[in-house]
C-alpha cells in the first residue's frame, strides 16, 4: 500500500512536471512569436530608417580615442562604411522594441485584471527576476540610440569620430552600472558567487563581510561587455555571436528555475533571429548601438543573477577577443609604438589577412555556438 507522504511525492512530482511543461510550451511559443512579430515590422522599420538616412554621412576618420586613423588597412575598411554603402544603423531597434512590447502588453493585461490566472501566467515582468534585466535593456538601448542618432548627424554629433564622446559613454554606462550593482547589494541581497565549483560568500569572505564587493564586480563586467560591442562590425557577424550566448544563458537559467529570465531572454533570441534575417550579407541594416548596447548589458546582468559570470568568458569567447584585441592593439601602440595585430579589432585582422567577410562571420557563428554549448554543459554540471 502507497503511504500519505508517498502519494504526497507524487503528487507534488506529477505537478512540478506539469508546471514545466506549461513553462517550456510559453517559453517555446513566446520566442516564435517575438520572431514572427520582428520579422513582420522590420521591413517598415529598414524603409523609416531609409527614409531617416540613418547612416554616418561621413567615412570615420577618428577611433574611438578621439586619434587620427593613421592605420592604412583601417582606413580602407572604413572607406566602405554606410556613407556610401547607404545602409542604415539603427537595426537594434527592432529587437528591444518587440521584446518591451511582449513585456509591457501581458504586463497591462495582468494590471487590468490581476486575479486572472491566465494573465499571471502570460505575464514575465517580475521584480526578483526580470526587473532591472528589462530596465537594463531600456535604458541600454536608448542611450545606444542617442549615440547612433548623434553619428548620422552631419556634424556627426559633439564626437568627430560619431556620436557621444567615449568619456561620455564610459561615464553613463559606469553610473547605470554603479545603480544596478548598488541594487543587487542593497536590494536582491547577491552575496554568493560560483566559479565553476568554488562557492564563493562575499558575506564571509576571509572572516569579513564584503557583500559590497558586488558592486565593482557588476561595474567591470558590463563595462567589459560593453566594451566588446566593437564586434558589431561585419554583416550578421553581432547577431550571429549573441544569439547562442543568449541561449546558453537561457538554458542555465531554466536548470535553475528562473522561468521569466528564461523567457525574456528567448523572446530577445528570436527578435535576434528576425533582425539576423534582414543583417545578413548584403545586409539591409546595421545593429548599432541601438542594438549591442542594451544586449550586452543585460546580457551583463543576466549572467550575475543566475549566478553565471564564470561562463561569460567560455560562452562569450569571441566577445572576449574582441575586447582584448582592442585593449593589445591600443596599449602596443602607446606603450611600444608598434602594432600587434594587422587591424583591431581581430575581425579586421583576420580581413586584412584575406579571409572574406562571410568566411570570418560563419567562423565566428561556429565557434560560438560550439563554446556556449560547453558554457551550458558546465553550468548545468556544475550547480
Amino acid at each position: 500500500m502507497w503511504s500519505k507522504n508517498s502519494l504526497q511525492k507524487i503528487f507534488f512530482v506529477i505537478i512540478t512536471l506539469a508546471d514545466m511543461y506549461l513553462e517550456q510550451t510559453k517559453i517555446l511559443t513566446y520566442t516564435v512569436l517575438a520572431f514572427l512579430i520582428a520579422i513582420w515590422w522590420a521591413p517598415s522599420l529598414i524603409r523609416l530608417l531609409v527614409w531617416l538616412k540613418f547612416w554616418k554621412k561621413t567615412n570615420r576618420k577618428i577611433n574611438m580615442s578621439g586619434e587620427a586613423i593613421g592605420d592604412k588597412t583601417l582606413q580602407k575598411f572604413y572607406a566602405q562604411d554606410e556613407s556610401k554603402l547607404k545602409v542604415p544603423r539603427g537595426g537594434g531597434v527592432l529587437i528591444w522594441v518587440t521584446t518591451l512590447f511582449f513585456a509591457i502588453f501581458f504586463w497591462i493585461l495582468l494590471k487590468i485584471d490581476d486575479q486572472n490566472q491566465i494573465f499571471q501566467y502570460l505575464n514575465f515582468i517580475d521584480r526578483k527576476q526580470t526587473f532591472i534585466p528589462i530596465g537594463t535593456l531600456f535604458f541600454g538601448s536608448i542611450l545606444g540610440f542617442i549615440d547612433d542618432a548623434l553619428s548620422t548627424l552631419e556634424s556627426g554629433g559633439n564626437y568627430s569620430a560619431g556620436g557621444l564622446k567615449l568619456s561620455q559613454r564610459v561615464g553613463i554606462i559606469a553610473t547605470l552600472s554603479l545603480a544596478i550593482g548598488y541594487w543587487f547589494w542593497d536590494r536582491v541581497k547577491i552575496t554568493r558567487l560560483d566559479f565553476f565549483a568554488y562557492r564563493i560568500d562575499l558575506s564571509n569572505l576571509w572572516g569579513l563581510n564584503l557583500a559590497w564587493l558586488i558592486i565593482p564586480i557588476t561595474v567591470i563586467t558590463l563595462l567589459a561587455l560593453w566594451g566588446s560591442s566593437v564586434i558589431d562590425g561585419l554583416d550578421g557577424l553581432a547577431g550571429g555571436v549573441f544569439i547562442p550566448i543568449y541561449l546558453c544563458f537561457a538554458g542555465i537559467a531554466y536548470s535553475r528555475g528562473l522561468f521569466d529570465i528564461t523567457t525574456l531572454l528567448m523572446v530577445m533570441v528570436g527578435c535576434m533571429g528576425a533582425f539576423l534575417w534582414y543583417n545578413i550579407s548584403p545586409a539591409r541594416f546595421y545593429m548599432g548601438d541601438s542594438g549591442s548596447t542594451g544586449i550586452l548589458l543585460t546580457l551583463g546582468v543576466v549572467a550575475i543573477l543566475t549566478n553565471a559570470i564564470y561562463l561569460l568568458p567560455i560562452a562569450g569567447i569571441m566577445l572576449l577577443l574582441t575586447l582584448l584585441s582592442n585593449v593589445i592593439q591600443i596599449t602596443s601602440k602607446k606603450l611600444l609604438g608598434r602594432k600587434v595585430f594587422l587591424a583591431a579589432p581581430i575581425h579586421h585582422h583576420f580581413e586584412a589577412l584575406g579571409l572574406t567577410k562571410n568566411q570570418i562571420v560563419l567562423r565566428y557563428w561556429i565557434i560560438s555556438i560550439i563554446m556556449s554549448a560547453l558554457a551550458l554543459a558546465i553550468g548545468l554540471v556544475v550547480r
